[in-house]
């Protein structure tokens, strides 16, 4: 992936919670119009590595540029101004707004508000329950409602990365496909995304390339038309057990660029 075309990239990044490391070294890149997917186990450190991009936890070394400039150092209220919007694992909205109240507050930052009535159209038009909740408290809307809304407010801040960590979590497989189908088209706008979710078959529907993290370290990479079989799949996800030879990085990618 050349320079040019490189949206956000993240050079061997480390993070972790006082005296506890939990992200080792991590290196990827996500391109203009590029989805790429995060698999691995539970508590192995990928919404560690997603907090700390975005400036929500603790960065202890390494990285992080976006279009070209470092914003490792930015804290999260000037990333989002930057461009990088995260939408976090079980996002917490405000019950007592309205939907169109949560709308209107997501696209009041400055980047966004000169294209607010664009993306206001632009995501009624991607989530057409969002028009029948409109003037609904968030409070009264099913989860998977709500992770629409949530999603809806990320593309309101008018990015340029939008990530998202576990979309479908507690979802029926409906709403997975709905929401899938959504982001495809999100996709289709330019709109790059980083999406960490443990379903893999909604990752690989959506996503270009894939990264693997297991114990903190990316241990496997590929793009999606190189999916993994099912048993290099049960040594991703069970016992966290290492990924197999075939997909493990060589000594010289582990910490490169996907």
């Amino acid at each position: 992936m050349s320079a040019d075309t490189v949206r956000l990239s993240v050079t061997n990044v480390t993070a972790g919670y006082g005296k506890l490391q939990v992200v080792n070294g991590i290196s990827l890149s996500v391109g203009r119009g590029e989805a790429l997917a995060l698999l691995g186990p539970n508590g192995h450190g990928k919404t560690t590595l997603l907090r700390a991009i975005t400036g929500l936890g603790p960065l202890t070394g390494g990285t992080v540029e976006l279009d070209g400039e470092r914003i490792d150092r930015l804290g999260t209220p000037a990333i989002v101004e930057r461009g990088l919007m995260h939408v976090p694992q079980g996002c917490t909205l405000f019950p007592r707004l309205t939907v169109g109240e949560s709308l209107n507050l997501a696209g009041r930052l400055k980047r966004a508000r000169r294209v607010r009535s664009a993306n206001l159209e632009l995501v009624l038009g991607l989530f057409p329950k969002l028009v029948e909740r409109r003037g609904q408290p968030v409070g009264a809307m099913s989860g998977g409602e709500r992770q629409m809304l949530a999603i809806a407010m990320g593309i309101m801040a008018n990015p340029s990365v939008l990530i998202l960590d576990e979309p479908t979590l507690g979802l029926a497989p409906k709403v997975r496909h709905e929401i899938l189908r959504t982001l495809l088209d999100i996709r289709a706008t330019g709109l790059s995304l980083l999406v960490a979710d443990g379903d893999v078959d909604f990752l690989f529907g959506l996503a270009d390339t894939w990264c693997v993290v297991e114990l903190g370290r990316t241990v496997g990479r590929g793009t999606t038309e190189e999916k993994p079989t099912q048993e290099q799949m049960m040594a991703m996800f069970v016992g966290g057990a290492h990924a197999p030879t075939a997909l493990a990085a060589g000594p010289d990618e582990e910490d490169g660029h996907a």
